[in-house]
């Protein structure tokens, strides 16, 4: 089982989005048994106020078809850094954030999603920029290399 968590600073736009988007992919090449999927934000505001998938992430979910459940934000904790085999960013701030609650990244768990393309970059925040197909196109492009990175990964320990 590999157990992924994307995260992103409120867990109400990005992460979720990409949480199902990346459940959406391991389910269509059938090998949704083998994923644990989460989200988390790196600030708790979200939390506190027990706020769930932000309307626009809602909208572009249920215009893409891609099924989602209710999820409510909720905070990185230290213990997640144990847990998961993989902590996936937005962006670079994201990774100071999630190091400055869970601690150095000793064990190499924690990338940034478009990290895995050819053109390396942030995700940018729709909530700041309104433009959710934007946010969209680079959180599927990025799942989709994610996944090919993993795939890759899985083959090379094949072969040793």
């Amino acid at each position: 089982m590999i157990r992924v968590l994307f995260v992103c600073l409120g867990n109400i736009c990005r992460s979720p989005m990409a949480q199902f988007v990346f459940k959406q992919i391991v389910s269509e090449y059938g090998m949704s048994d083998n994923f644990e999927i989460d989200s988390a934000a790196t600030e708790s505001y979200n939390e506190m106020c027990h706020a769930g998938i932000y309307y626009g992430t809602r909208n572009l979910l249920n215009a893409k078809r891609i099924p989602f459940e209710e999820h409510y934000s909720r905070q990185i904790r230290k213990c997640d850094y144990e847990y998961y085999d993989y902590i996936i960013a937005m962006d670079n701030s994201n990774i100071r954030d999630i190091e400055s609650i869970v601690g150095q990244d000793t064990k190499h768990k924690i990338f940034r999603l478009l990290d895995f393309t050819e053109q390396p970059r942030n995700i940018k925040d729709p909530w700041y920029t309104g433009n959710f197909e934007e946010a969209y196109q680079d959180i599927a492009e990025g799942c989709q290399a994610f996944l090919g990175f993993l795939n890759n990964s899985v083959t090379k320990n094949i072969r040793v």
